[in-house]
Order: structure tokens, then C-alpha cells, then sequence
């Protein structure tokens, strides 16, 4: 069973049984996290992205799938992810990614035999790993400034 960091218990029942409504708040956590993306405020965003990214998990698990939620899904870990890594947390981001990358790879399996569900589950996926090369690439960048300013001083 997988162990949730932002919803509690009694979220995670809603969920279960009120997925319609459930997506809905999805949508509106991640209008709110973009809003706060865009104003450079990721530690603030990174609860409702955590947040909705967990709540469609949920949906997802239960194979209530669309294309639509599990573009969201991916999008939401991509986001978070990417505030993970602006707040110096790339450890999280790499095993939320990680752990996204191998749920697609269920989904892919499970989908064998319709070649559209399984080609559409392979973008996301490639998504997913072109959105953890940055992080890695952008975390070395980082990584390698500050060691550059050190030996300046």
C-alpha cells in the first residue's frame, strides 16, 4: 500500500468514493500551485502539488484512468518534482519521478494488446524521464557553480 505524505486517512476515503469530485479539486490545487509557480513561491505550491498529485494517484490506482487524469498525474509529478528540486530536496524529486516512471511501467504492461492505451502511457513515461534528466543535469549544474564559487574565495 502506498504511504501518503500530504492527504490524510479521511481525504484518501473521500477520494475512494467521490472520484469525480476528487479530480475536480485536483484541477483547482494545481491552478492554485501554478499561480503560485509562476510567482517564484514553490515552497508554498509544493503542499497543493503534493496534495493533488497524491489525490490523482488514488484515482489512478483504482484504474479509473483517462487520458485526461493521467496527464494530469504526469504533469502534477513533473511540477512537483521541479519544486522538490528548486527547494534543494532533489532526493524527493528523483523518487517521486522514480516511483511515477514505475507506475507507468504497470500501466504499460497492463495495457498490452491496445497499441494507443500503450503508446500513450510510453509519452508519458518519456516525459517523466526527460523531466528527471533535468533535475540531475540542472542539480550537477548546480552543484558544480558552487563548487566553482568556493575555490573562488
Amino acid at each position: 500500500m502506498t504511504e501518503y505524505k500530504y492527504i490524510c486517512p479521511n481525504h484518501r476515503f473521500w477520494v475512494d468514493s467521490h472520484p469525480k469530485e476528487a479530480f475536480a479539486s485536483v484541477q483547482q490545487m494545481t491552478k492554485l500551485a501554478e499561480h503560485l509557480l509562476q510567482k517564484n513561491q514553490p515552497n508554498k505550491a509544493i503542499p497543493f502539488l503534493g496534495t493533488a498529485f497524491e489525490t490523482a494517484e488514488i484515482i489512478f490506482d483504482k484504474r479509473l484512468e483517462s487520458p485526461q487524469l493521467t496527464i494530469s498525474l504526469t504533469s502534477l509529478a513533473i511540477m512537483l518534482a521541479h519544486a522538490y528540486a528548486s527547494t534543494n530536496q532533489i532526493e524527493a524529486a528523483n523518487a517521486l519521478l522514480q516511483h511515477l516512471k514505475s507506475k507507468m511501467r504497470c500501466a504499460i504492461d497492463c495495457a498490452l494488446g491496445y497499441a494507443t492505451k500503450v503508446a500513450f502511457f510510453e509519452h508519458c513515461s518519456r516525459a517523466i524521464a526527460e523531466a528527471n534528466s533535468d533535475i540531475i543535469l540542472t542539480a550537477a549544474a548546480s552543484s558544480v557553480k558552487t563548487s566553482s564559487r568556493l575555490q573562488i574565495h
